[in-house]
């Protein structure tokens, strides 16, 4: 196994964001690569790493980095180095090692890199399915890299060719404003070639002089919409994001610095389209005239980015909240229960027959089974309540602000009625049922590793007490039901 699997999901879903933001925020081409190279040795453990940028045919190499520093690299290769033909013809992630044919660099170009036994080779597709650039990670032993590296290099590629991309249009679009000091006629015939918004405004932001027609396309909305309405902009702004982002532009105005948001705009079909909003001030003879911006439709990667914390808080087969995301909300269940003197439960779940099921059935089945005990789960406590999949058949729920163990119960009585009750998949034969354990805060255990440890050891008592029943953790609950009754006198 690579040593890049040793990251835990949140850890690499926090690397790849943090990449991805540095890369996006970058000024310059060169600055996204570097940016990439050294994110991209950090996920895969690599020993030395370079990027090479897609120019007139070739690849074209300046520098590379190893653990230690940058070191210059100045060399091109085409489609006759047989790496570089297989990169182009099938766009896909290789490995490369010692034994292959081919070698990515020779002796005389970079003596560190040609002695390397194993090359991980990821492209940069742009959006026009074109190279824009590639990745090459090395390492000095065989057996480093495997396929779930190239997933990992793959996913940070398409990161650096959206951020590639944001550069190369922002380029052009500072040179469309060059031009627009010329004429504006030439600017408007220009700016209509890019896939991006792009709009001329006052100093102050009050009025709206030209918006370009990619609008339409991308929001809905005609240019006369917003040119005829000044307050259109602000108002399609997102309720939520609409407060922040008019304050950043009162904060750009009052610092007189660039302006640079991103957030979500209500298209004219109802829809929310993620944008990155970026304007700068134009200047004629050292005099501010007024202001440019460039506006980038970012839904994909954000959706990516959703994605990406999807997985790492999320069990992917039944949706409920995983492991990690049940310590998180029981952290925070337990600290409200503390400040406000409040009482909860933690409920430990297991199937009874799961595994005969899987061995009757196969793991289908046993999917089937999981993903709709989940849904009974969900649909026989509050929306208040948190439900999570801690791994195989077991399954936990937080039930919140809870006052006697007769509520417990009742609860308890239900879900365990629910889960047991037939399955359209399983036959009779096999019979599926719940045996359930429960420990109470703050009587049980005021700790959250010492309440779940609670609820399991009940759990275990009540499989061992013939099953498809609820255990309290505490066997004496007389106490605390009487006090219950006595506030209800």
């Amino acid at each position: 196994m690579a040593v890049a699997h040793q990251h835990k999901l949140p850890e690499l879903v926090s690397q790849l964001t943090n990449a991805s933001n540095r890369m996006h925020t970058a000024r310059n081409i060169p600055d996204v690569m570097r940016t990439a190279v050294a994110a991209a040795m950090q996920l895969v453990h690599a020993e030395a790493a370079s990027a090479g940028l897609y120019i007139d045919g070739q690849f074209a190499f300046s520098e590379y980095r190893n653990y230690e520093a940058w070191t210059p690299l100045q060399c091109r290769y085409g489609v006759e180095t047989g790496w570089v033909n297989d990169l182009i013809r099938h766009q896909k992630p290789f490995i490369l090692t010692t034994t292959d044919t081919k070698t990515c660099f020779a002796m005389q170009h970079a003596p560190a890199l040609a002695e390397t036994k194993q090359t991980l080779v990821a492209p940069v597709i742009g959006k026009e399915n074109d190279v824009l650039a590639c990745l090459l990670l090395f390492n000095k032993q065989q057996g480093l890299f495997d396929e779930q590296d190239m997933a990992i290099v793959l996913q940070l590629a398409s990161m650096m060719s959206v951020a590639i991309d944001n550069c190369i249009e922002l380029s052009e679009s500072r040179r469309l404003e060059e031009d627009l000091e010329k004429s504006v006629a030439t600017y408007r015939t220009l700016v209509e070639q890019i896939p991006a918004i792009t709009y001329i405004a006052t100093l102050d932001r009050s009025r709206i002089l030209f918006i370009s027609p990619q609008v339409e396309k991308i929001l809905g909305f005609c240019q006369e919409d917003f040119l005829s309405n000044q307050q259109a902009w602000a108002q399609q702004i997102h309720p939520d994001d609409r407060a922040r982002v008019l304050a950043e532009v009162s904060l750009s105005i009052q610092e007189n610095m660039p302006f640079y948001s991103e957030y979500r705009i209500c298209a004219k079909d109802g829809r929310e389209v993620w944008v990155s909003d970026a304007a700068a001030t134009v200047r004629d003879h050292d005099q501010d005239i007024y202001l440019q911006g460039v506006v980038h439709d970012i839904s994909e990667r954000k959706q990516s980015e959703a994605q990406l914390i999807q997985m790492a808080h999320f069990d992917q087969l039944t949706g409920l909240a995983n492991r990690s995301l049940f310590h998180d909300r029981l952290d925070q269940t337990m600290a409200q229960a503390r400040r406000h003197k409040l009482k909860f439960a933690v409920l430990f779940l297991d199937l009874d027959g799961f595994k005969s099921v899987n061995d009757n059935l196969g793991h289908q089945a046993g999917d089937l089974l999981l993903a709709e005990t989940a849904r009974r789960l969900k649909s026989n406590v509050r929306e208040v309540d948190t439900v999570a999949r801690m791994g195989g058949d077991e399954f936990t729920i937080i039930l919140n602000d809870v006052h006697c163990y007769d509520d417990i119960r009742q609860v308890s009585e239900k879900i365990i009625a629910a889960v047991s009750a037939p399955y359209r998949h399983i036959g009779p034969e096999l019979s599926v049922t719940l045996s359930m354990g429960v420990a109470l805060y703050p009587e049980d255990c005021q700790q959250r590793d010492g309440l779940i440890t609670a609820a399991d050891n009940a759990m275990y008592r009540a499989k061992n007490s013939g099953k498809n029943q609820c255990c309290f953790h505490r066997a004496d609950t007389e106490s605390l039901d009487a006090s219950c009754a006595e506030r209800t006198d």
